[in-house]
């Protein structure tokens, strides 16, 4: 129901409900308490929690809290939802030379990278080999002959630092398995920095007959997490997409939920580890407002929000797939299940029925990394998140009372409001009616039809910056600059150096929203470059490209766009029409992508001089001119060039054409006779020939046998014979050439002797 807040709760009051799953009798002992004070707790590294590994007689004897929180929407209700999944866009009908752009994108990490391939018609599945020798003679523990389902991507991850790595798939369907795939190639970080989020997908996602298209979303997410925050951590995650919770009891309500663990860290534990972590600007900002003294005994923090401020140690894994806590065998710092009850949307931008499937991974994803309140676990322990809960500036509110916003400047710049609605999560953002002015990700509830993503300017991602997890700082984009070199089928792109930067991705598409890449040119790795020659274009088409720097701080965003149209083909210039004595019309061809044409008009067949003002002259988008201010009888050639923003074209064929000449003048008849006589006219200039017209009517309603328009050839003269004796004759001549034929004369009158 858009525009109705759900209010609709479990019986607890709030979102998240903690699970004690061991009674901790010995935690309130009074010797560990004083353990507990100084944020002691004898355990074993997280990473030493392998599956089915024992722990040794040192590890902490402390079980974590299992919690849990759940999403509400607006808008649709769970019980008439369909659980339909859209699917992923098609390249069917994109031009040959374009592609759809892949589903995921995810730059290698220090211990992972993303395997991509084309999908195969007919599979139904993909094998994949990783290894590190181009030869495959071994391969990386568990990907040999891998099964991954009918995807067409893959993290591998647990890898090593700065390796290059191999791999290939093979396509499998009821018919058999098909042969291998090309090689190709990834090499992991060389720096052992950068947030490592491993995703497993649970079977309700891998059996889903559209797990291609859920998969692609959660790496999506992920990807949006190791490009954005910098933590040498490595954070598991079990992700589901089923009707039930990990446990197996029905999701009544709610769009998505998350499991995690939870630890209670002593105060002074946490806030020393927190401030030595502050590595950005958000946390030089944020410490500066932390208290003076302890707002609490402790502070409790999910198993990953631990690990990134360097108490790893104190809060290893502890998730079980069944939602439950062991530090036994449990793999996971978190479960994110969406709600398959829930009409979703894999693909952007949603309907306006279907809810945003990566958005709801990526709130989900935040809960698992730490973000939430106090308030919704009862008790007096912070979260790392109520440091910088305040009501305005100076006055800290830890309440679910009053106004209280997220502030990392101690109240004076209010970032988000909390949300203060009881039944909703007091970790979250307040949200509005649908459709919501800010959908942001961790809004309390969330309308269908709307996206947005954690990006290091929202509040989720300066609320994560500041508890613990350290923005990348990217370097600075690139300013492309104007295209250069411009031809029928290529242009040089240009763009400014960035200090520090390694390399250039380059993006070119015909779609000034780069919703589809030219071939070739999608992210294009290009070195430290700062210009690139983009070829096998077509003539008189508008292309696009923008440029991103790569650096050890990561990938900067989009340079601005440049625009450039590739110059034309060369028109076809056509014969002249409408010709007269001062004037023709010239013709030619129309070009693809042409905006203008250029005409150059000359009496010069190699164009060394031209006619007053036809040199270059730009016509617009026209296919035709009339050419006047002629000299009649004279020849002319023309040529034209098609222009776009990308440049003029090679000039066209060259056409001539020779104006119509002006009309003679006759004269008086000479030696006539009683049969004949001789009839004279002035010359034209440009005239090959005259026609002569002889009759005994003054307006030549009829002719003298053999003398109507007589081609007399090119002279002023011609003997008329055969005539009768003391008769009167007319006679008249015309000058013909080329372009034409002249009008008639003047008339002269002649009588036989």
């Amino acid at each position: 129901m858009c525009g109705m807040m759900r209010r609709e709760s479990p019986s607890q009051p709030a979102f998240v409900h903690l699970r004690i799953l061991v009674v901790l009798v010995l935690f309130f002992a009074g010797s560990l308490l004083a353990l507990l004070a100084l944020g002691f707790y004898p355990g074993a590294s997280a990473s030493a929690q392998a599956p089915g590994q024992n722990l040794s007689p040192s590890a902490s004897p402390f079980q974590p809290v299992a919690a849990d929180h759940i999403s509400w929407g607006g808008g649709v209700m769970p019980a008439t939802t369909t659980g339909a999944v859209s699917e992923q866009p098609s390249a069917e009908n994109l031009a040959p030379s374009e592609t759809a752009p892949l589903g995921s994108v995810m730059a290698p990490t220090r211990s992972s990278f993303m395997a991509t391939w084309e999908s195969v018609s007919g599979a139904t599945g993909y094998r994949l080999d990783v290894s590190t020798s181009p030869s495959f003679n071994s391969f990386v523990s568990g990907y040999e002959n891998l099964d991954v389902g009918n995807i067409t991507s893959r993290i591998v991850s647990g890898l090593s630092l700065g390796t290059t790595y191999y791999y290939r798939v093979r396509a499998y369907s009821v018919l058999g398995t098909g042969g291998t795939s090309e090689v190709r190639t990834a090499t992991t970080l060389t720096t052992a920095t950068g947030l490592v989020i491993i995703p497993t997908f649970d079977s309700s996602i891998t059996s889903n007959l559209n797990s291609a298209a859920i998969q692609s979303v959660i790496n999506k997410a992920i990807a949006m997490y190791q490009s954005q925050f910098k933590d040498a951590i490595t954070v598991s995650i079990l992700y589901r997409y089923s009707t039930k919770a990990p446990n197996g009891t029905l999701i009544s309500s709610g769009v998505s939920r998350s499991d995690f663990p939870i630890y209670s860290i002593a105060w002074s534990t946490f806030i020393t580890a927190l401030k030595a972590d502050a590595k950005t600007a958000n946390d030089t900002t944020a410490n500066a407002s932390l208290p003076a003294s302890a707002l609490s005994t402790n502070i409790v923090v999910t198993s990953a929000n631990g690990k990134a401020v360097g108490l790893g140690s104190l809060t290893p894994l502890g998730m079980c797939a069944n939602g439950s806590v062991n530090l036994v065998g449990c793999p996971y710092d978190g479960i994110v299940t969406l709600n398959a009850g829930i009409s979703y949307s894999f693909t952007r931008p949603p309907s306006s029925s279907n809810y945003d499937a990566q958005r709801q991974v990526e709130h989900e994803t935040d809960e698992v990394l730490g973000l939430g309140s106090f308030l919704n676990l009862g008790g007096t322990n912070l979260r790392p998140q109520d440091l910088f809960s305040w009501s305005s500036a100076g006055v800290r509110n830890r309440t679910s009372s009053g106004t209280r916003y997220f502030s990392i400047n101690s109240g004076t710049t209010n970032i988000v409001n909390f949300n203060q609605t009881s039944g909703f999560d007091f970790g979250d953002w307040p949200s509005s009616s649908c459709p919501q002015a800010h959908p942001y990700v961790q809004n309390a509830f969330v309308c269908p039809g709307q996206f947005s993503d954690v990006t290091a300017s929202s509040p989720e991602g300066i609320n994560l910056d500041v508890i613990g997890y350290d923005l990348v700082i990217p370097p600075a984009g690139p300013t492309a600059k104007a295209a250069t070199n411009i031809t029928t089928t290529s242009f040089t792109a240009n763009w400014s150096s960035v200090s520090g930067a390694t390399s250039y991705l380059l993006d070119v598409s015909t779609s000034s929203t780069f919703s589809s890449f030219l071939t070739g040119y999608q992210n294009l790795n290009l070195g430290i470059v700062i210009s690139r020659s983009v070829s096998g274009l077509s003539a008189g088409k508008t292309y696009y490209y923008r440029v991103r720097t790569l650096s050890s701080a990561g990938t900067s965003g989009n340079s601005n766009v440049i625009s450039v149209a590739t110059v034309p083909l060369a028109p076809t210039a056509k014969a002249a029409t409408n010709v007269t004595t001062t004037s023709f019309k010239a013709n030619w061809s129309s070009v693809s992508g042409a905006t203008s044409y250029l005409l150059d008009v000359s009496t010069s067949s190699t164009f060394s001089s031209f006619v007053t003002g036809y040199q270059n002259l730009n016509l617009g988008n026209v296919i035709s001119r009339s050419v006047s201010g002629l000299s009649a009888g004279r020849t002319y050639y023309y040529r034209v060039r098609a222009h776009t923003s990308g440049g003029t074209s090679v000039n066209s064929n060259v056409i001539s054409v020779t104006t119509v000449p002006a009309t003679p003048t006759a004269s008086a008849a000479t030696n006539v006779t009683t049969s004949g006589f001789t009839a004279h006219w002035s010359s034209v200039t440009g005239a090959t020939s005259y026609r002569l017209d002889v009759s005994k009517s003054s307006t030549f309603s009829s002719f003298v046998s053999g003398y109507q328009s007589l081609n007399v050839g090119n002279v002023t003269s011609r003997n008329v014979t055969g005539l009768i004796t003391k008769t009167t004759y007319f006679y008249r001549v015309r000058a013909n050439d080329s372009g034409g034929t002249s009008v008639n004369s003047n008339v002269i009158s002649v009588k036989t002797l």
